[in-house]
């Protein structure tokens, strides 16, 4: 009897895992359209970020992410040129010294809106 009793819990898993929903970071639109984003300290790490949670999304359909639209700004506190050329600078100080100085980029400085249809 107790050999039978772990099949209950699995059973309901199993259950549940073929009726998966949509991925929380990704949000259903209009039209079968899927709209999620991605931040990052760059403008390519907001796009990699938002691309993945598109694939995560499409994966939990065994689909494949088709990109409809994808739209990325810098958001950062500090204006964009400065924000690049304080990174470079540290940088290139940490390179000479060895030394890390800092920097005012954060991992939220790019956001990248991306609408997708899963096929």
């Amino acid at each position: 009897m107790k050999s039978v009793l772990w099949l209950v819990p699995v059973a309901l898993l199993a259950a549940c895992a073929s009726n998966a929903p949509i991925p929380s970071y990704a949000m259903l639109k209009e039209g079968g359209i899927y709209q999620t984003s991605g931040l990052g300290i760059s403008q390519d790490d907001s796009e990699k970020t938002a691309n993945y949670n598109a694939t995560q999304t499409c994966l939990s359909q065994k689909k494949t992410p088709v990109v409809n639209k994808m739209d990325s700004k810098y958001q950062g506190t500090i204006g964009e040129d400065v924000n690049k050329t304080v990174t470079m600078v540290s940088a290139l100080l940490k390179s000479t010294t060895g030394k890390s100085y800092g920097t005012v980029a954060t991992d939220k400085d790019y956001k990248t809106v991306l609408d997708f249809r899963c096929q």
